[in-house]
């Protein structure tokens, strides 16, 4: 009889001990839940301020485009200079800060190029890092779950 009674209390430590790893696996999940949640918010937001600031810069250049197609056709129809570089011109002293003006809107323009490449360039990396570990969090949730 005690023998019985030695096995059953055997048998509740167990079962209690089981019981005490699928709490503390559920709570692991929980955490690697709240992992890929967090995760998967911290790439919806640096994709949504990617998205907004390529919108930004492509909103700048097509502005910047449509300023020069203006004034070149503006540049084509007065025989070659438009009243605003007519204005520009007659306030200018001279060819020189023309030159100046005209290499300043050139850089102006490479640097938002430039600028707009690093950010594409930025917003791949963000979403492969984000991507990589969004993954690593997924494969580590089937990999608990597989275990047990």
């Amino acid at each position: 009889m005690s023998e019985n009674v030695s096995q059953v209390s055997q048998w509740l430590a167990e079962i209690q001990s089981l019981q005490q790893q699928i709490a503390e696996l559920k709570k692991e999940r929980s955490q690697a839940y709240a992992s890929v949640d967090n995760w998967r918010n911290a790439y919806d937001a640096e994709a949504q301020q990617r998205r907004r600031d390529t919108e930004m810069y492509q909103t700048e250049i097509d502005r910047l485009a449509q300023t020069l197609a203006d004034r070149q056709k503006a540049s084509q129809v007065s025989g070659g200079v438009s009243a605003v570089e007519l204005d520009e011109i007659k306030g200018s002293q001279s060819i020189a800060q023309l030159q100046e003006q005209l290499i300043a809107a050139k850089r102006e323009g490479d640097r938002l190029k430039t600028q707009l490449q690093t950010e594409q360039a930025e917003h791949l990396s963000t979403r492969a890092s984000l991507t990589a570990a969004l993954g690593d969090a997924v494969d580590l949730l089937s990999k608990e779950r597989n275990e047990r």
